[in-house]
This record gives structure tokens, C-alpha cells and sequence, in this order.
């Protein structure tokens, strides 16, 4: 069998287009799934009474739900209330109701698993290494400044960069309510031209090169925090 990738060249716009929306969508979700997340983990570390409570039932719930359902979901019930009450379709520009939903399904998806990054984070500080600094005389600020925060941003960064690679291949799943992005995209082009192997192909590649180029990331990062933690 001879593949014929002339059906890559003919589509470049849509599968760029496709592409773009992923990475909208992967971005936007990055973001704000990062404030709340540390926001949830934060809080759960605290231990406040009854709130850290239903943090951890909002987590574990999140976590026990398949994303597509979780994506569908949200699609049809809060998706639609939320964005109009609040005003967020023209803030975020998000113009059609299945990115909105998709949006803000990930973020919530994301912020759960996040939350427990986070919180492993600052579990991960040794009680001595606080000790020792207010021997030293360091103050509250001082210590979360230069030690708690910096040693659990270290610790963290890897797994939220793993968490991030996951998310890309996650916005495919969104394709489930109607968004065109990069693998719908390519759908539409297989569905019409009958070159399923030469559009899987490329639509593989262009995801294996997001990812890769994080996974590198995260792995780079992995090293200076190891020689971060041993000086």
C-alpha cells in the first residue's frame, strides 16, 4: 500500500486551525487550572476546619469520573449558566458554548489533580529544615520566602509538568461535544478524503511534538532540582 500525504498538504489551514484550538484551549486551561489548584491544595494542607472538608470531597469526586463524561456533563447542566451570568464568553474569548464547556470542564478536571500536586508539595518540606531556620533566626516571611516555597515549587514543577503533557492529549476528548480541534480536525479531513493512516500519521506527530517538547521540559527541570535540593 502506497500512503499518500498529498491529503496533508491540501488541509494544512484546518489541521493548523485545529491545531491553534488545542493549544488555546490547553493554555487557557493551564493557567487558570495552576491559581486553582494551588488554591485547593493549599487550603487542604491547612486543614480548615469543614472548607478542607469539601475541597476533599470536590477532589475525590473529580478524580472517580472519567474526563469525557466529566466534559459532557458540564456541557449540558453549569456550562452555559456560568458563562452568561458571569460574563466570561467575551472576557476569555470564547465564542462557541462547546469551548466554553470544554474550558471550564478541564479546568475543574485539572485543578483536582493539581490540588494533590500541591499539596504533596509542601507535605514533601521537612519539619527540621523549618526548625533550623527560626534557630537561625529567620523570620515567618523569611522562611516561607526563601525555603517553603521554593523547595515545594522545585518539587512540584516536574509532576505539574507531566500533568500539563497529559492535558494536551486531554483536549482531544472535547472533540466529544463538537469542538473542532487538532484531532477533529483531522477526523473531518479522514471522513472526507478516506486517507485515515496518512492523517492519524500526522495528527500523531503533531501531538507527540507538543508533548515531547514539555516532557523535555519537565525532564530539565527534573535535573536542576536535583542539584537545587543536593547544594
Amino acid at each position: 500500500m502506497v500512503m499518500d500525504f498529498s491529503v496533508i498538504t491540501n488541509n494544512i489551514p484546518l489541521l493548523a486551525a485545529g491545531t491553534l484550538v488545542t493549544l488555546k484551549l490547553a493554555s487557557l486551561t493551564i493557567i487558570f487550572s495552576l491559581i486553582l489548584g494551588t488554591l485547593l491544595g493549599t487550603i487542604r494542607y491547612l486543614k480548615i476546619p469543614v472548607l478542607s472538608q469539601l475541597v476533599i470531597a470536590l477532589i475525590e469526586f473529580t478524580r472517580a469520573i472519567p474526563l469525557i463524561m466529566y466534559i459532557v456533563f458540564i456541557h449540558y447542566t453549569i456550562s452555559a449558566y456560568i458563562f452568561y451570568n458571569l460574563h466570561l464568553k467575551d472576557v476569555l474569548h470564547l465564542n462557541s458554548t462547546a469551548m466554553q464547556s470544554g474550558f471550564l470542564a478541564l479546568i475543574l478536571f485539572t485543578s483536582a489533580y493539581i490540588a494533590e500536586i500541591v499539596r504533596s508539595g509542601f507535605n514533601s518540606i521537612d519539619k527540621e529544615q523549618i526548625y533550623s531556620a527560626k534557630a537561625l533566626g529567620l523570620s515567618s516571611r523569611q522562611i516561607m520566602q526563601y525555603i517553603f516555597i521554593p523547595l515545594s515549587l522545585y518539587r512540584m514543577l516536574p509532576s505539574l509538568l507531566a500533568q500539563f503533557v497529559t492535558l494536551i492529549k486531554d483536549t482531544s476528548l472535547v472533540s466529544a461535544i463538537g469542538l473542532v480541534e487538532l484531532t477533529r480536525a483531522g477526523e473531518f479531513i479522514y471522513e472526507t478524503n478516506h486517507k485515515e493512516l496518512e492523517v492519524l500519521i500526522c495528527v500523531s506527530l503533531i501531538y507527540f511534538t507538543l508533548c515531547f517538547l514539555l516532557s523535555r521540559l519537565a525532564r530539565h527541570i527534573s535535573k536542576k532540582s536535583f542539584i537545587v535540593e543536593t547544594i
